[in-house]
């Protein structure tokens, strides 16, 4: 069975109110069980200062995760997801290849 797992890296906050301001993100898909096949991406968006602050301690990592995606839009959402389903895709069923010639 394939998941996909959207998480925090680090999230970036001014001391002075305790805004976060930058979240880096990681997603990963993974698929099978013997053998496991494995795709994973990384970014970093920046994050719209709301009226009103939750205190830093207080947020929750699926609502900074829901913040990131929302940042992202849909389609880019979709097509991050889309690559690590083709990444697995390639590694199941390889349709290129790589080697270092003899010298």
């Amino acid at each position: 069975m394939a998941t996909t797992t959207w998480a925090l890296a680090n999230v970036d906050y001014d001391v002075s109110d305790g805004f976060c301001h930058t979240a880096h993100w990681t997603v990963t898909r993974t698929d099978g069980t013997d053998p496991v096949y494995s795709a994973s991406s990384y970014g970093s968006v920046a994050l719209t200062k709301p009226n009103s602050l939750t205190t830093r301690t207080d947020l929750k990592t699926a609502d900074i995760i829901a913040d990131v995606k929302a940042v992202l839009g849909t389609d880019e959402v979709t097509a991050i997801e889309t690559g690590l389903v083709a990444n697995i895709s390639e590694q199941k069923t390889p349709t290129k290849g790589a080697f270092v010639p003899a010298s």
